[in-house]
């Protein structure tokens, strides 16, 4: 009967004094350590997609005109009639509409990039960053 009030005893004893304990522990575990401050994730510039978004609408808007070149070089090598200049006015139109449909299809892919990047694109932080202090030097990579 003894042996189980000394053991009640020694249980009360430590759980009254386990908080404190605990709390003068955390304490010293928080001052042996400084708090280093991540980085935040800065927002890239969109510059880079208003240049993206500018040349695309402006190839966007450049195929037209070229669409329509391509076009009346068509109708002039319909009409040819001399053999000796049908294949070079052949030549011309397709020359002409590649180079329209090259336009176009650049233009709408630099839109399209230009949206990825203002407002899909999540930036992250930089796969391996250095900072050097005084009294340490810490390494931080990312894969």
């Amino acid at each position: 009967m003894l042996r189980r009030w000394t053991a009640a005893l020694l249980l009360v004893s430590a759980a009254a004094g386990a908080p404190n304990g605990a709390a003068r522990a955390f304490a010293q575990a928080a001052d042996s350590f400084e708090v280093v401050p991540r980085p935040a994730a800065g927002a890239a510039t969109p510059r880079t997609a208003w240049a993206c978004a500018i040349a695309g609408v402006g190839l966007v808007a450049a195929s037209f005109p070229l669409s329509e070149l391509a076009d009346r070089r068509y109708d002039e090598y319909l009409a040819e009639s001399d053999p000796t200049k049908v294949e070079g006015r052949y030549q011309a139109t397709r020359r002409a509409d590649r180079i329209a449909s090259a336009s176009l299809l650049a233009g709408e892919a630099l839109v399209v990039t230009a949206v990825w990047l203002r407002f899909v694109r999540r930036s992250h932080p930089p796969r391996a960053s250095v900072v050097v202090l005084p009294d340490r030097c810490a390494v931080y990579l990312r894969f």
